[in-house]
């Protein structure tokens, strides 16, 4: 149905790999975008966000026609320095050395060459949005920051899950950070130990008193960073740790919630310590019906490309969840990475294709 320019799609990608974007620094990947989408018909627009910007890229349409929202981000996990993609007969790699920047630039190229595809063949079209996002491997900033209120569209399709082409995210959980501050009392720690409490002992003996790992089939607890202490021949006075808390089911975080406060704060008390507790809503999840339209408008465009979906659950967060809660429906579409965050990264070739005639094709459903 779509020919594909997949030698043009390829190479696309592979210069984006190599360009070094790590959250906060998307100069350079944004520069590449501009340039790449500096078509007839095509207006993009950099918008502030912090120290960086997000790229808002539209193609007019036919008026009339419902307008369309797709989104990934620009911006990638360390180490990302010298990245050298590895292309053979089925997959691209990087040389192992370095992640490889698929995820989310694989999307990107999706993007790209979509839109050079329409600009080519002259289809016909609604109203097309694409927002390509900043900071978002950093509890999703970009997105955050961005007002959505510049957006035309209804409805979102994010390319930012993992897996082949054809999966369908219908359900991410709610995410939720908490900071625990415990504060003893300094003392010498090699003349008077037995005037201090050790904030470091009591927060180790809080963290084995929580919920921790897989709780039940929803919801999820890990402690992830630890501090505390100022030297060895001091008894510390204070220690913290952050931990967060996932769960499909917003009662259960709000419950496991619960847990953590009243054994952090009961255990401190009883080495006569205290316990301080900062939470922060990281974002909302989201749960849609396999009939939802949401969901009939991707699995329907992809089985006009040959493309039998899949629908799944997902435990992390992505610009979906952001764009749920603005009122946005939006789905979490796969871009085709696998092994992600990691040197051993890869895309398969017919996934990067794939994944350009499914936003074709999500294009031309919507008209």
């Amino acid at each position: 149905m779509y020919r594909i320019n997949a030698k043009r799609l390829v190479k696309t990608f592979t210069d984006m790999a190599k360009i070094s974007s790590p959250s906060w620094k998307e100069g350079e990947i944004l520069d590449y975008i501009l340039a790449a989408v500096r078509l007839p018909g095509v207006t993009a627009r950099k918008v502030s966000c912090g120290i960086s910007h997000n790229l808002l890229i539209t193609l007019k349409g036919a008026p009339g026609k419902r307008p369309v929202l797709f989104s990934a981000h620009m911006d990638t996990v360390t180490p990302c320095e010298k990245v050298r993609p590895v292309v053979s007969s089925t997959r691209i790699t990087s040389d192992g050395t370095t992640i490889l920047g698929s995820d989310d630039k694989a999307a990107i190229a999706m993007f790209i060459e979509s839109i050079r595809h329409i600009s080519e063949t002259r289809v016909p079209h609604g109203p097309v949005e694409f927002l390509i996002s900043c900071a978002e491997e950093v509890g999703l900033r970009g997105m955050k920051e961005f007002d959505t209120s510049l957006l035309k569209a209804k409805h979102a399709f994010v390319f930012d899950s993992d897996g082949p082409v054809g999966k369908i995210i219908l359900r991410a959980p709610y995410h939720s950070t908490m900071t625990l501050t415990v504060t003893g009392r300094a003392a010498h720690a090699g003349m008077e130990p037995e005037r201090g409490i050790n904030a470091i002992n009591v927060l180790a003996d809080i963290i084995t008193r929580l919920p921790c790992g897989r709780i039940d089939h929803e919801t999820t607890a890990n402690v992830g960073t630890i501090s505390g202490g100022r030297a060895t021949n001091i008894v510390a006075e204070q220690a913290a740790c952050v931990l967060e808390v996932r769960s499909l089911d917003r009662r259960k975080m709000l419950s496991t919630e619960s847990l953590i406060r009243d054994a952090a704060r009961k255990t401190a008390t009883q080495w006569g310590a205290r316990c301080s507790i900062r939470r922060a809503l990281e974002y909302s999840g989201f749960s849609i019906g396999k009939d939802d339209r949401i969901a009939r408008i991707a699995s329907e465009a992809m089985a006009r490309v040959g493309i039998r979906p899949s629908f799944e659950v997902s435990g992390g967060g992505s610009d979906t969840n952001i764009l749920n809660r603005a009122g946005i429906s939006a789905i979490n579409l796969s871009a085709g990475m696998r092994n992600v965050h990691s040197t051993k990264e890869y895309i398969m070739l017919r996934d990067l294709v794939n994944g350009t005639k499914v936003v074709l094709s999500i294009i031309e459903t919507m008209r």
